[in-house]
């Protein structure tokens, strides 16, 4: 779980997804989310939909051209030689991802390239 650039794709949550959620008691979700993989990783695209509070179980978006799938699934739990936990969830592409995203951070670096406009 060496330190790896993450793909960081943005998605935007459905009105459809954000009333699943409140429907079994995810409240406070961030309706931006941001694919927590490893940059290079295969089609399918995956963010951790956290709400306000602790507990329950770990609710992800997983989407790929055309697909967008909204479940819940436990988290792959593989241990580094650190002991750190990967955090994505269990069969995953990709290498594993111990670090959670920092969203404030991925979405300046959004803010900033949206304002730089088109190349």
């Amino acid at each position: 779980m060496a330190d790896r650039a993450l793909c960081l794709e943005p998605l935007e949550l459905s009105g459809r997804e954000r009333s699943v959620l409140r429907s079994v008691a995810v409240r406070g979700a961030s309706s931006s989310l941001y694919c927590e993989l490893e940059a290079g990783h295969g089609h399918e695209h995956v963010a951790g939909v956290r709400g306000a509070g602790p507990g329950g179980p770990k609710w992800w978006l997983r989407w790929w051209p055309g697909r967008r799938v909204l479940e819940a699934r436990a988290e792959c739990g593989a241990l580094a030689e650190d002991g750190a936990v990967c955090r994505v969830p269990g069969g995953h592409e990709g290498g594993h991802t111990s670090e959670p995203v920092d969203l404030e951070h991925v979405e300046g670096l959004a803010d900033t390239a949206r304002s730089a406009g088109p190349r």
